[in-house]
């Protein structure tokens, strides 16, 4: 299928191929990758499969793909980077994410693939880009900071006290969508006003018959935190939460 003259077929032999992980397929991998008439997704196929099996002229297109002119090519080059499960893998979307020469779009689909690779190291990275005036880069990251926070040992509630205004709110909405809220790590981060309306804000969106029981100690050490984290349940579960108008 690599001789097939459907890119279809090619771009499919390949994508299989750098999933086998037998070193075997380097050369005819490397093959497609060396092809500069070869269509560029299959040689980021090829590429990547080459970067699974640790062969250094995978990654090195990768990265040359990454500094090129096309953006398309670009962005393609971060989605693959996503799919290989290595540390020189997360080092290069993280170079990408901080890079404020790259398009916005690029950056953003970094953090996509961050998340994607779920890197406990990636947080420090992910929170600092909160900080972007461009939504996108923000929101991905969120995201990405999200699925972190699910699937890892990551404790990301700790990096609130000392974060920053706008960073505050994207490890609040992302420590708040986990599914892995500790009351008692909360109570830790009840250090300034703020950080006690983002405390408030993470609870206020738990389940409430899942948390109830694990509040008294708030409602000891702050009362109007937990105030506002049972309006917050109030509203949140009333009828006209989500109202639509037509």
């Amino acid at each position: 299928m690599l001789c097939s003259p459907a890119v279809a077929d090619r771009y499919t032999a390949t994508r299989a191929l750098s999933h086998v992980g037998d070193s075997a397929t380097c050369a005819p991998l490397t093959q497609r990758v060396a092809d500069d008439r070869e269509h560029i997704y299959v040689r980021l196929e090829a590429a990547a499969g080459l970067a699974r099996a640790r062969d250094h002229a995978g990654m090195a297109f990768i990265q040359q793909t990454l500094q090129g002119q096309y953006l398309e090519h670009r962005l393609e080059a971060v989605m693959i980077l996503g799919e290989i499960l290595t540390d020189e893998s997360r080092q290069a979307l993280t170079t990408v994410l901080l890079d404020r020469a790259q398009h916005g779009e690029i950056r953003a689909g970094a953090a996509w693939a961050l998340g994607e690779l779920q890197h406990t190291s990636s947080v420090e990275a992910l929170i600092e880009v909160f900080l972007e005036l461009a939504e996108p880069i923000r929101i991905e990251a969120a995201r990405a900071l999200r699925k972190i926070a699910a699937n890892t040992t990551a404790s990301i509630t700790a990096k609130l006290p000392s974060a920053q205004d706008d960073q505050r709110a994207g490890i609040a909405w992302a420590v708040s969508r986990s599914g892995r809220v500790k009351v008692d790590e909360l109570l830790a981060l009840l250090v300034d006003d703020d950080a006690r309306r983002w405390v408030a804000y993470i609870l206020g969106t738990q389940d409430q018959q899942a948390c109830i029981g694990q509040i008294e100690e708030l409602r000891r050490r702050d009362p109007e935190v937990y105030f506002a984290v049972t309006v917050l349940w109030k509203i949140l579960a009333s009828w006209v939460h989500d109202l639509e108008e037509y």
